[in-house]
């Protein structure tokens, strides 16, 4: 209430001040009347004006006497309404003090004054606040003819501040009151509290604690008051905990935590909080803090742990797993580290697992037997003990056989069974032995089958398999040394640049050097050096990354050692392929290049076991090579490969060639193993046997060829895009 008056006031007076304005510059016209007559006729033409706004105005002559009073005036100054006009303003106010009339004086001597705020007594005790400025009037001949006097009573302005203040001390008043209160709460609360103000936006520094941190600490109150961390907690702990207040100061939000602190010479445990407090900018300026002594808490955990762990180094010397499960929470509630050792699994990986833990690791096909054998302990007798053997994965994915007994370990208050005490062995390598008796005998007739054709496999595997990794091998020495040398290219360009630039500012401040280095400058031709060097470094960019490009090559058809199927571009394959034949395709003396045509369809990634196909590749493309070398007739030798996708299932790639061709009657035999054209030494007659059978077999796909003697061969490969 008091605010809106105070603002009803202000604006009230702001209006008066823009009047009071409007008048001044109404009557400063005064100084410029010709005669007592234009002042009359001015008092006259301003009439009606003046008496119409609420501002005080009064006219006197030289001894004070009135000339002219407004309304406002009279009402301001308890006036009657007589007849003021002649009378003198010492007659009407007798009590004046000295000082006003010296005022009038200094104005009737042609000074302007002016007054923020004074006292004007009314008489019969009354005073009032007033805000004034008296002017001088001028007659005709510049001779100053009286005084213009323009006040404001702010008496109830002046009333409203003093209102205001009573209200701001009693506010005062009511807030050390408060703040007393909460004095005593903060000195009475058992619990250490304590403050840290942040000085210069890095410097922490004490600024206070309760009663309870003084007996905890021995410090007291005014001691700590602007002192380091350190000085509270000494140089080691001192830096632990100021650590903990900076994580708290950068990220701007309370933080907890248990922490061991020495006061007096004896450590204790303590719960802190720590909460910051931010500016109207959102810095933070301040740190409060509270702690809750834990000590005996950390005591008992202490003790309980150490006969936790007494226990634990009992079942841990155990080279079986034992174990404690939990039949209503269905999760182990206590097993020792064999289980970790055996398993593989972390305490945390076991916590994730929670209540998933058997059927997650149990094997599916003994998965039935586990929930057999738990419905067994319904109803069983304490001491009675159950035995069964089932399989669970390890953490590598692997599985291991494990030999359980359980018995009755705890009962709830009804009676009923909630906790199994087991104990389980591994017995892993006895059931691999087991089943290795029965697979050794599954598997020696199918030995005896194989051997024939591992044997024609052995030697064109061996062969491959050391091709790539004599390719790995190669492509991964090389690599480095290039990459070492391109990374190095640019930079030395760079440096290069750089020197040139620096001789060219030489050559430009020092435009005739000695003549031993002008003949230098002719003898190495520097202007031919400066232009054919950025060539070198452009060349020598090229030169490696073309190198890049065959290693990267050769490393793709490295992957002959692949045994698992994987999403594949059939696409790279090729091309790493005609990489490794390029020297084979190029220009010899007896015969052209042999070109390469490339009508390469919008295939998908295959899926497939991408060293094998690559072996198919080099062995059909190889053999249109040596075909080709064969037939040369003059005309210029030519590979067609070709891919496309037929019925969004399979993948089709064909390679043909304008070579000798196939005789129909050697086509039906030319899949078998070795059977070969070639001459003795030439040819193994393994070739297209293992490709028919990566294709065939390993890919469930085709593999044929299709071919007229003297008019080239052409072999299509087709195998699914999807093995499933």
């Amino acid at each position: 209430m008091i605010c809106n008056l105070i603002s009803v006031e202000k604006d009230t007076y702001e209006s008066l001040q823009q009047e009071l304005v409007e008048l001044r510059q109404v009557v400063a016209s005064f100084k410029s009347t010709k005669s007592s007559n234009s002042l009359k006729f001015s008092q006259q033409q301003m009439g009606v004006f003046i008496e119409s706004i609420p501002a005080a105005i009064a006219i006197f002559d030289g001894q004070m006497r009135y000339l002219f009073a407004s309304r406002r005036w009279r009402e301001d100054y308890n006036l009657s309404d007589g007849d003021i006009i002649g009378r003198s303003h010492y007659e009407i106010f007798p009590d004046i003090p000295h000082y006003w009339q010296e005022i009038y004086q200094r104005c009737l001597a042609g000074s302007i004054e002016e007054f923020e705020e004074n006292i004007f007594p009314l008489g019969e005790g009354t005073i009032n606040w007033v805000k004034w400025q008296i002017n001088p009037w001028y007659k005709d001949s510049a001779e100053i003819g009286g005084i213009i006097i323009f006040s404001e009573v702010i008496t109830a302005h002046k009333q409203l501040e003093e209102t205001a203040i009573c209200h701001r001390q009693q506010a005062a008043a009511q807030l050390k009151e408060k703040e007393q209160f909460l004095r005593g709460i903060y000195d009475g609360v058992t619990q250490p509290i304590f403050v840290i103000d942040i000085v210069d936006n890095k410097e922490l520094r004490y600024a206070g604690w309760n009663s309870a941190t003084e007996k905890i600490t021995g410090i007291n109150n005014a001691e700590v008051i602007g002192k380091t961390i350190e000085y509270v907690h000494g140089n080691v702990e001192g830096q632990e905990v100021r650590q903990r207040f900076q994580i708290c100061i950068e990220t701007g939000i309370s933080i907890k935590y248990e922490e061991c602190l020495t006061f007096q010479g004896q450590e204790t445990w303590w719960l802190t909080t720590i909460n910051p407090l931010k500016n109207s900018q959102g810095k933070v300026y301040r740190l409060v803090g509270t702690a809750l002594n834990i000590t005996e808490r950390k005591l008992t955990e202490e003790a309980l742990q150490a006969s936790q762990h007494f226990i634990q180094r009992i079942t841990d010397s155990s080279p079986n797993i034992l174990y404690i499960f939990d039949l209503e929470q269905q999760r182990n509630i206590y097993a020792n580290q064999e289980i970790g050792k055996l398993l593989g699994y972390s305490n945390q990986q076991i916590q994730q697992m929670g209540i998933q833990i058997l059927p997650t690791i149990t094997h599916p096909d003994d998965w039935k037997k586990i929930v057999t054998h738990l419905e067994n302990f319904s109803n069983a007798k304490d001491g009675e003990i159950y035995e069964f053997e089932f399989r669970v994965k390890q953490a590598n994915g692997e599985w291991r056989w494990l030999y359980t007994r359980e018995t009755v370990f705890n009962r709830s208050a009804d009676g009923k069974i909630n906790q199994i005490l087991g104990v389980s062995t591994d017995i892993t390598e006895r059931k691999q032995a087991e089943m290795q008796l029965q697979l050794q005998a599954q598997n020696l007739e199918n030995t005896l089958r194989e051997l024939q054709r591992t044997q024609s496999q052995l030697i064109q595997s061996e062969k491959m398999s050391s091709l790539g990794n004599m390719v790995a091998g190669v492509a991964h020495e090389i690599n480095n040394p290039v990459n070492f040398i391109h990374a190095n290219l640019i930079p030395a360009s760079e440096y290069t640049q750089d020197l040139l630039r620096l001789l060219e500012l030489y050559q430009q401040h020092f435009p005739y050097p000695p003549e031993e280095i002008q003949a230098e400058i002719i003898a190495i031709d520097l202007d031919f050096l400066k232009q054919d060097l950025a060539k070198l470094f452009q060349s020598m960019t090229i030169g490696t990354q073309r190198i890049r490009e065959i290693v990267l090559s050769l490393r793709n058809f490295s992957r002959l050692d692949e045994a698992e199927f994987k999403d594949v571009d059939i696409h790279q394959g090729i091309d790493s392929t005609l990489m490794i034949l390029h020297n084979r395709l190029k220009a010899k003396p007896n015969h052209p290049e042999i070109a390469v045509i490339k009508e390469y369809g919008k295939l998908p990634l295959i899926e497939c076991y991408p060293g094998q196909l690559n072996q198919v590749f080099m062995n059909l493309i190889t053999n249109a090579i040596d075909s080709l070398e064969q037939s040369f007739i003059g005309e210029q030798g030519q590979i067609r490969i070709s891919t496309e996708v037929c019925d969004s299932k399979w993948a089709i790639i064909k390679i043909t060639d304008n070579g000798l061709g196939i005789s129909q009657e050697i086509l039906p035999k030319l899949f078998d193993p070795f059977f070969t054209t070639k001459d003795v030494g030439k040819g193994t007659g393994l070739g297209l046997f293992i490709s028919y059978q990566i294709v065939v077999n390993k890919h469930a796909g085709y593999l044929s060829c299709n071919s007229i003697l003297r008019q080239g061969a052409e072999f299509i490969i087709q195998i699914p895009i999807s093995q499933s």
